[in-house]
C-alpha cells in the first residue's frame, strides 16, 4: 500500500467511525443528563470545525467562517451529523486524489488565534486524524460515564467489517 492509499484509508476509516459516534450519541440521549449530552454534541462539533478550518487551509482559502475552534452555539445532533457527513466525504474524495508530490507541499495559514503555521499537506491530514481519534474517545467517555457502551471504532474493527475476509 503507498502512503496515498494509506491515508485515503484513514479518512475512510475516519468517517466511519464519526457515523458510529454520532448514530450511538443520537440514539443515547435519553440516558445522558442534559449537560452531559451537550458537553457529548460540543466535543464532535469542535472536531467538525477544526476539520472545516483545515479543508479552507487546504484548498488556498481564506478561513473566514470561524474565529475560534467551536461555535458559540450548540447545534442539534441531526444537523452535526448530516455536515459532519459532509465534511467527511469531502475529506475522503479530496484525499484519495492526492499523491505524494501533493501529500509533501507546504502550507502557510494562520490559526484562529491569530498564530501562523506551517505543515505539509500529510502532517495536517495526520493531524485530523489523529485529533479525531482523540476527541471521539472524550466523546465516548461520556457515553461510559451512564452506562452507554461506545461503538468498537478502533481501525481493526474498521478493517475487519470492511475486509472480513481478513478474518482467518
Amino acid at each position: 500500500m503507498t502512503a496515498p492509499q494509506g491515508l485515503a484509508q484513514l479518512f475512510q476509516y475516519k468517517r466511519w467511525a464519526n457515523q458510529e459516534l454520532l448514530a450511538l450519541g443520537a440514539a443515547s440521549q435519553g440516558a445522558l443528563p442534559a449537560d452531559d449530552y451537550r458537553l457529548f454534541v460540543r466535543i464532535l462539533n469542535h472536531n467538525y470545525v477544526v476539520d472545516r478550518i483545515f479543508a479552507s487551509h487546504l484548498q488556498g482559502l481564506p478561513q473566514t467562517a470561524y474565529q475560534a475552534t467551536n461555535t458559540d452555539a450548540t447545534p442539534e445532533l441531526a444537523t452535526l451529523s448530516e455536515a459532519v457527513r459532509a465534511s467527511d466525504d469531502w475529506y475522503a474524495q479530496y484525499v484519495g486524489g492526492l499523491g505524494d508530490a501533493q501529500l509533501a507541499e507546504p502550507v502557510a495559514f494562520r490559526f484562529t488565534d491569530g498564530d501562523t503555521g506551517r505543515m505539509s499537506r500529510s502532517e495536517i491530514l495526520n493531524h485530523l486524524v489523529v485529533h479525531g481519534t482523540y476527541h471521539r474517545g472524550a466523546a465516548g467517555r461520556i457515553l461510559v460515564a451512564h452506562a452507554v457502551q461506545p461503538p468498537r471504532d478502533s481501525l481493526t474493527t474498521f478493517l475487519h467489517r470492511l475486509e472480513p475476509d481478513r478474518r482467518w
